[in-house]
């Protein structure tokens, strides 16, 4: 719930028979309107003071009790005054700060202020030229001792305008005439700080820029102010003596202060106070419908011309926003209907919801493009477009064609091209006033000529002999490279000898002298023996050709064998090279196999298959030992041994 206490003040001063009283009601607030919920404190003020209370400088001098400073003036240095009679005129020529001071006045009740003022136009001559700083200006203050210390109620600016104060500036702020440069009639509600039994006014310009400037004048001063304790308040709703309270109206309310003296007597009435309790009716307009007509415009909303309820008002758009205005896209489609919302909150806090609908029609279209192909060996391809839809309100719609690729140099403006395309993509835009399409076009070749061919054998051992199949097409010419720095061939399926890899090259030409080229490697390896037991090893050769010589193997028996511990001749061996499996086997006289064992040096130890030693005598042995070259058939050999155990 808030509180509102609005400084409006009232006043009605109903003069009596006589003119010798006057009834004074100040009532806050005026007419005001609220949200629901909210309390409005009512405050009145009431006095019947006397009149007489009026001032003026008719004859030429200062009222009894009132002081002036400065170069003080009375008559009509500058023109009329407002009512035709002398009128008070200030200036620094006399020196001093020009200042008009009144006497005390019983103000507890508080009132108003009213006087006539004027400002001398800026550049005018002595002594009428008026102020134009910033602190040249006249300040209304009030002092509550007697006019020691002074506290100011308003500064009338040199511009034409009020501040609550001289500020601290000088800068220039009026040339020529303005608001004030003529004379004006002011009422200025006495401040609350000002309610005392003894309150004095005065209108002082502090500052100046010499005796030559800055002149003003002042006229016709009402105070309009007495104690309190001469009247009684009676609202209309019945509440009586009772100068404040609060109200919380659940709907539109109104009062009014009458005035009575303590004797009951009618006074006066206050006009009608209004407290208007606010309800959702807010108004406002907002576009129906945003026309776009490109997918990639963006345009703007606004919620404009607020009436009939209480700022702020706060705008919160579908996308998001709370600016106003705000910017709505598209989706992106060439023709689409979207709808936008905007909720609207007042300072009530009451919500409104709208909408704006975005029509978007790309009117501007490529109906179609249309490729032309180029001959295989002239860059006579062209293309064209057909377009529709454009709008061209400022000026003609712009065309270009580019390429060929995304990197191409070709650029020419137009809906088509002249026949001098190379085969290619090419690229079409249109752009209108309002939007911009594109498209693009494959520029084809006719029967461009396609180089191919392949190797019978594109890898081997040195001197490799290569037959070639051409399998070009539209083409009657051949240049064969072969990459070795031998000549080059014609033929159309040559043959060529390799000595070391290399890259063939094929430029075929089609009859109208263009070409295609065609790619082949071929790879001569280093050919030899590529097995280290040979006798011919090549270490370099990559590719085994079959031509790896092995060396025979040999083999020596002993024919006799003494296992008797000595250490010297104690085991049986073959001593075989080259070989790379020996198979002995050892038998007695009598046939037994007494000793079989196959590797690369089998050795027998003169014992039985028992683990016996075996006697002495003579022993057969028989042995197959296999060569490096396996492709040889194994040698073979026999014989006796003589075993001698002493």
């Amino acid at each position: 719930m808030r509180y509102l206490l609005l400084p409006i003040l009232f006043m009605l001063m109903i003069p009596f028979t006589g003119q010798s009283q006057v009834c004074i009601v100040n009532v806050t607030p005026q007419d005001t309107t609220i949200c629901p919920g909210d309390s409005v404190a009512v405050v009145g003020y009431a006095a019947i003071v006397a009149s007489g209370q009026n001032f003026d400088f008719d004859l030429g001098a200062l009222p009894p009790g009132w002081t002036a400073t400065g170069g003080s003036a009375w008559g009509n240095p500058c023109g009329a005054g407002i009512n035709g009679t002398p009128y008070y005129w200030a200036s620094t020529s006399g020196g001093g700060v020009p200042t008009v001071a009144s006497p005390g006045f019983d103000v507890t009740c508080g009132g108003f202020l009213n006087f006539d003022m004027v400002y001398s136009v800026q550049g005018g001559a002595t002594p009428c030229e008026g102020p134009d700083l910033a602190n040249e200006g006249v300040s209304l203050q009030y002092s509550l001792d007697g006019g020691v210390t002074w506290i100011n109620i308003v500064y009338y600016s040199p511009g034409g305008f009020e501040l609550p104060s001289m500020p601290g500036t000088s800068g220039s702020v009026a040339s020529g005439a303005t608001l004030y440069t003529t004379w004006n009639s002011f009422s200025v509600p006495i401040p609350p700080g000002a309610f005392t039994t003894n309150t004095m006014f005065q209108w002082t310009q502090i500052n100046s820029s010499g005796t030559c400037c800055d002149n003003w004048g002042l006229d016709n001063i009402e105070v309009f102010g007495g104690p309190c304790n001469t009247a009684l308040i009676t609202w209309d709703g019945g509440l009586t003596n009772d100068n404040a309270f609060w109200v919380l109206p659940t709907q539109d309310t109104s009062f009014v202060a009458d005035v009575y003296d303590t004797l009951g007597n009618y006074m006066c009435s206050s006009d009608t106070i209004n407290i208007t309790v606010l309800q959702p009716t807010l108004t406002w307009d907002l576009v129906d419908t945003l026309y776009a007509y490109c997918p990639t415009d963006s345009l703007p909303a606004e919620v404009v011309n607020f009436a009939n309820a209480i700022a702020p008002w706060d705008v919160t758009w579908s996308n998001g926003d709370t600016t106003n205005p705000t910017l709505f896209g598209t989706n992106g489609n060439q023709q689409d209907l979207i709808t936008y919302t905007v909720e609207i909150t007042d300072g009530c806090g009451y919500v409104y919801e709208d909408t704006v609908m975005m029509l978007v029609n790309q009117t501007l279209a490529i109906d179609t493009v249309l490729s032309y192909p180029a001959g295989a060996c002239d860059f006579d391809g062209a293309a064209s477009a057909v377009i529709s839809g454009i709008t061209n309100v400022l000026g003609q719609p712009l065309y270009n064609w580019s390429g060929p690729g995304t990197s191409g140099t070709f650029s020419i403006d137009g809906t088509s091209t002249p026949q001098i395309l190379s085969p290619g993509w090419y690229y079409f835009t249109v752009s209108d006033d309002v939007c911009e399409a594109s498209d693009s076009v494959y520029v084809d070749v006719e029967n461009p000529p396609i180089a191919e061919f392949s190797p019978i054998a594109a890898q081997g051992c040195s001197p490799l002999v290569v037959d070639f199949t051409n399998t070009s097409q539209n083409t009657d010419a051949y240049t064969w490279m072969w990459g070795d720095f031998s000549a080059n061939s014609n033929d159309v399926n040559p043959s060529h000898t390799f000595t070391s890899s290399s890259n063939v090259m094929l430029i075929a030409f089609a009859p109208g002298g263009c070409s295609d080229t065609a790619y082949a490697s071929i790879i001569v390896e280093p050919c030899g023996c590529t097995d280290p037991a040979a006798t011919n090893y090549n270490s370099n050769a990559t590719i085994d050709d079959g031509s790896c010589i092995f060396p025979t193997p040999t083999v020596i028996a002993p024919n006799v064998f003494t296992p008797n511990g000595d250490e010297i001749n104690d085991v049986y061996s073959l001593e075989v090279t080259n070989a790379i499996n020996v198979h002995l086997v050892i038998l007695n006289r009598w046939g037994n196999v007494v000793f079989d064992q196959q590797g690369l040096n089998p050795v027998w130890n003169g014992t039985a298959p028992s683990g016996n030693k075996v006697q002495e005598g003579t022993y057969f042995y028989k042995y197959v030992v296999t060569g490096v070259d396996e492709t040889v058939d194994p040698l073979e050999g026999h014989g006796f041994i003589q075993v001698v155990n002493n």
